[in-house]
């Protein structure tokens, strides 16, 4: 007993090679429509803020935005710098959320 032949190899072979087009015409879309969109950036002129020479470094650690770390740990400079990063209003918050 042999497999039987597939009762319709041309109908599958057709489909088979439409999908296989289409994922490569989807391909080519892709790759056409992000070097559009990020040449569109680059040519907006669009570019990162670059970052102010010292200013990572600058950030006054105090007992107030350094909470829960003492001022003299590595940690307590980066939640300084999220501290500082908020308005007004939500300092005011995180001030009294930790009392």
């Amino acid at each position: 007993m042999g497999s039987s032949p597939s009762p319709f190899p041309k109908l599958y072979a057709v489909i088979k090679w439409t999908i296989v087009g289409a994922l490569a015409l989807l391909a080519v879309a892709a790759a056409v429509f992000w070097t559009m969109v990020l040449g569109g950036f680059a040519g907006s002129g669009f570019h990162a803020r670059p970052r102010a020479m010292g200013a990572a470094d600058e950030v006054v650690v105090t007992p107030e935005c350094a909470w829960p770390y003492r001022t003299d740990e590595p940690e307590a400079k980066a939640v300084c710098r999220v501290f500082y990063n908020l308005s007004p209003q939500e300092r005011a918050e995180v001030v009294k959320a930790r009392k």
